[in-house]
């Protein structure tokens, strides 16, 4: 008995079949971009948990309960700006977690009208990069107002 191969058969793929391992490689790299998406996002959300609990750690410490004794009297008809503060040797820094902030205090006091009331305002700003400061504003003891201020230089 002879068996004869046909040799017209070798090597044939249907048409089907590359476009299955087609959509499939094309699903795997869309799959894997998602993923790495992911990661990325989850590791820029961790670097902002990061950022903000060295401010958690700095209201708890100053502005939880603050010590107005430590500022400076504004040299300024109300408050400097804060280059200026900066430029008069007015900054602090403290520690936490191996990163430095500056902070400044400073005091301004106004006689308010005809009964010449005094009128205490305190301002406490504090940065990491010297350009973008957080600061709260207190009269009277009383915490009014916070938020970030940047410096423009001209």
């Amino acid at each position: 008995m002879t068996f004869l191969l046909s040799t017209s058969q070798r090597g044939w793929v249907s048409l089907p079949i590359i476009a299955l391992l087609l959509a499939v490689s094309a699903l795997s790299v869309r799959y894997q971009e998602d993923v790495l998406a992911a990661y990325q996002w989850r590791g820029q959300l961790s670097d902002v948990e990061d950022a903000q609990q060295i401010w958690t750690a700095f209201k708890s410490e100053f502005i939880t309960a603050p010590d107005f004794s430590a500022a400076h009297d504004s040299e300024c008809v109300g408050f400097c700006d804060l280059f200026t503060d900066q430029s008069n040797g007015h900054e602090n820094a403290w520690r936490f977690d191996n990163q430095d902030v500056s902070y400044q205090w400073s005091r301004f006091e106004l006689t308010v009208g005809e009964s010449a009331d005094l009128s205490v305002s305190y301002r406490l700003c504090a940065t990491q990069n010297q350009q973008d400061y957080l600061c709260w504003w207190w009269r009277e003891g009383k915490l009014i107002s916070n938020g970030w201020v940047s410096i423009i230089n001209s």
